[in-house]
């Protein structure tokens, strides 16, 4: 366990909660693909609660990750969180902030709007956005969070979505 592993772990967050991607657009999410021209992205998120805390929020995030000449660019694409502002949320829903007990496992649904993922790649001097289909050079990384109250270290999970052709 390196340094920054250890401070995270004395620190809380990482140690409050699991958190896994589970579903990505209806598809399970180690083998999820995307269109490279949609402009929405759905799926699910699980947090297994490891000790009672506070949930405040969860944050969704898009990166599209770039390699030129050997190296490895992020580009942030767009995210999103719950609860929004201006949103009206139904019974069924996660209403936060909300008090989590160890041994709770939450799923939540989300969603992630306004994806432009050519003008992403057109800044990276890709104008034909399918030209990122099957590209060993291009990645999309979804990354979900559970801001947990207290914590410097959300509890967070990443997972690769392979794109394909829109």
């Amino acid at each position: 366990m390196g340094f920054f592993d250890k401070a995270k772990a004395f620190m809380g967050g990482k140690g409050m909660a699991d958190v896994s991607i589970t579903v990505i657009e209806r598809q399970p999410a180690a083998t999820a693909t995307f269109p490279v021209t949609d402009s929405v992205l759905k799926g699910t998120m699980v947090i297994d609660v490891k000790q009672n805390c506070t949930l405040l929020a969860t944050k969704y995030e898009l990166w599209l990750y770039v390699k030129k000449d050997g190296v490895e660019h992020p580009n942030f694409v767009c995210s999103a969180k719950d609860p929004e502002p201006n949103t009206s949320y139904g019974e069924g829903c996660l209403i936060m902030p909300c008090e989590l007990e160890a041994g709770q496992s939450i799923r939540q649904s989300w969603l992630v709007m306004d994806v432009d993922l050519a003008k992403v790649l057109a800044s990276n001097g890709i104008h034909d956005p399918n030209a990122a289909v099957d590209n060993p050079n291009i990645r999309l990384q979804v990354k979900c969070i559970a801001d947990v109250k207290g914590s410097p270290f959300d509890p967070s999970a990443e997972v690769d979505v392979r794109l394909v052709g829109g």
